[in-house]
């Protein structure tokens, strides 16, 4: 995604609160689905389009962290 245009959008600043929540809900969703997969490229590839948007939204991306599953 090319971030270098000039691009007029609303953010997350002019969102309301439950707009915010919902878009966060469905890159949790994304992310946890891709999660599920073997390959770590379709994880890897479902990260940058969720961090792509959340960027362009105007946050400052997504940080993931890894929890051990015994």
């Amino acid at each position: 995604m090319d971030f270098e245009s000039e691009i007029k959008t609303v953010g997350f600043k002019d969102m309301h609160a439950d707009q915010v929540e919902a878009f966060c809900l469905v890159v949790n969703a994304l992310l946890k689905l891709a999660e599920g997969y073997e390959n770590e490229e379709v994880f890897e590839e479902a990260h940058k389009t969720a961090e792509d948007a959340v960027i362009l939204f105007g946050g400052d991306g997504i940080e993931v962290t890894y929890e051990a599953v015994y």
